[in-house]
């Protein structure tokens, strides 16, 4: 009889869980284009910056542009394109083409080179007054 709240607490809390914590996946995608938007004269920093709209192509709507992600080395940085995948809904099974905005504010000063995962031997020079 003791045993029987005992079963039912470890039932309940064995159905919970946390929505969304198996349905997430995560990996990396070319990109396919980078359209220059301009620069900025502040943001919150009181940085410069340059702003581009960066494109990936996908099988189906269940992929997404998580974040773009920068490799510095110096002067030099490498753009790669994180994606996240939703296991746990219903996808449109056709390629989508999907943009998100990045702004490149460096915590210095200089001359910058953009290259972008997926694009080859294109490289943007941003100059940060």
């Amino acid at each position: 009889m003791k045993t029987t709240p005992l079963l039912l607490a470890f039932l309940l809390f064995a159905g919970c869980s946390k929505e969304g914590d198996n349905c997430s996946q995560y990996g990396w995608v070319n990109i396919v284009g980078a359209k220059y938007m301009g620069k900025s004269t502040s943001d919150a920093r009181g940085q410069n910056g340059a702003f581009y709209d960066v494109s990936c192509t996908f099988p189906n709507s269940c992929y997404a542009i998580n974040k773009i992600v920068e490799m510095r080395d110096k002067d030099t940085v490498l753009l790669k394109a994180e994606y996240i995948y939703n296991t746990c809904t219903v996808c449109t099974q056709a390629f989508t083409t999907q943009t998100k905005t990045y702004s490149f504010i460096p915590a210095d000063n200089g001359t910058y080179y953009l290259k972008w995962e997926g694009i080859p031997n294109r490289v943007d020079t941003v100059k940060i007054p």
